[in-house]
């Protein structure tokens, strides 16, 4: 079992829809698939428009998982077949917990190591803002990788995230891939960035790979409005339905370049 992470200390650069497509990907495939939410907002489950089973109960949350209440199998939501996910409630309460009582990071090791069982994967779902969950989660990720936005406020995000690793003693060499989001070959901007996105992961992160960037495409946004993920078989009308083929097809290339085995 791999545990992959997707990270960056800066929102809207798209973690969450990269995950879950990557995890949808991996479940088509016939894996088993894990996608734990440790962002409040649990954004992970607008991706496969399942956002209605976040409040629908209210028991089956990470935290009472971890804290002895409930049973793996009783916070598991499954969204396509193959994948599963959970969600979190307070993860500021959570990590204060961690901070004060040291034998939870012993808890949450154990519970996760026992999913070896049950998955193939299990994929980290983070928000931009950081605590201590955040740090025990990356610590035992076999692969992490990080989203960049091809702008200047992506480029701030991506310093800002190896400066969060450095100051929490993260070891960087567990950055496996940077991806590179939101590239435009119409727009100077992001070609600059991306250039420079370069630059700064030779001198910062020489172990991680730099995938091709990512397209910017408006199709995205119009999948995540109807909850399909690119991976459905869902037919759409014939303009989204070639977009949709496209971004799968995108998709799929660079997917192959990544091993987190």
């Amino acid at each position: 079992m791999s545990v992959v992470s997707t990270f960056c200390k800066k929102g809207g650069v798209g973690k969450s829809t990269f995950i879950g497509f990557l995890a949808h990907y991996y479940a088509s495939l016939g894996k088993k698939v894990l996608i734990i939410s440790a962002d409040d907002q649990n954004s992970i489950f607008k991706i496969f428009g399942v956002d209605e089973k976040i409040f629908d109960v209210n028991d089956n949350y990470l935290e009472f998982w971890l804290a002895g209440h409930a049973e793996l199998g009783d916070i598991l939501i499954e969204a396509r077949e193959n994948l599963y996910l959970i969600k979190t409630l307070n993860t500021d309460k959570l990590s204060m917990k961690l901070t004060l009582e040291r034998n939870q990071e012993k808890v949450i090791k154990r519970l996760i190591s026992e999913c070896n069982t049950y998955f193939d994967y299990i994929f980290v779902d983070f928000p931009p803002s950081s605590n201590r969950l955040t740090e025990v989660l990356l610590e035992m990720s076999d692969h992490i990788l990080i989203v960049v936005g091809l702008d200047s406020l992506g480029l701030g995000g991506f310093f800002n995230t190896i400066q969060y690793f450095i100051d929490n003693d993260i070891d960087l060499s567990r950055i496996k891939y940077i991806i590179p989001n939101g590239y435009s070959k119409n727009r100077r901007a992001p070609k600059i960035s991306l250039d420079k996105l370069q630059e700064q992961a030779k001198e910062f992160t020489k172990d991680a790979i730099v995938l091709p960037a990512l397209q910017e495409k408006s199709i995205i946004k119009n999948l995540q409005a109807e909850g399909i993920s690119v991976f459905d078989k869902t037919t759409l009308d014939r303009y989204d339905q070639n977009a949709k083929n496209l971004l799968n097809d995108d998709l799929l290339e660079l997917f192959k370049l990544i091993n987190v085995d």
